[in-house]
């Protein structure tokens, strides 16, 4: 058995957000503890994944992760593990899902005070191909090969 064949991996749909949402509350709470209160809300969730695709890793029947990518310009805009969840390859299987899916590149952006993303992103063969600054702090721009030719 590899290792993700544990996680069933599908496109969220409607009945998912409310999962997603709690997914979202509960990582950005644990990642990034100075984030304003209005930033860790359902709202907020909705507001970061409107237009984009979502992909859900389902453990056991329960959503426990989920990534979503914004299509036209191969972007991935969120990928979200719950805390007690992280290291067990979830973000590995939903990365997997979404580069052979894509029709070229894939990129995305991680803080670079986030040092365990990164450290993960780099396991997984993404290289570093730019960087900047946000209201939020540094960040590392990232890009791998997508899976479709």
């Amino acid at each position: 058995m590899r290792a993700d064949d544990r996680w069933d991996i599908r496109r969220a749909g409607p009945n998912d957000q409310a999962a997603c949402a709690a997914i979202f509350i509960a990582t950005v709470s644990a990642t990034f503890p100075n984030e304003p209160a209005e930033g860790r809300t359902a709202a907020a969730y909705a507001a970061s994944v409107a237009g984009e695709e979502q992909w859900i890793a389902r453990l056991n029947g329960k959503i426990i992760g989920y990534i979503s990518v914004y299509w036209p310009t191969n972007f991935i805009h969120s990928l979200y593990i719950l805390p007690n969840c992280q290291g067990q390859g979830a973000g590995k299987a939903l990365l997997e899902t979404v580069r052979q899916c894509a029709l070229g590149d894939l990129e995305l952006k991680t803080d670079k005070g986030n040092q365990r993303a990164y450290a993960f992103y780099r396991r997984q063969g993404w290289r570093v191909v730019g960087e900047g600054m946000a209201a939020t702090g540094p960040w590392w721009r990232l890009r791998t090969s997508g899976g479709v030719l």
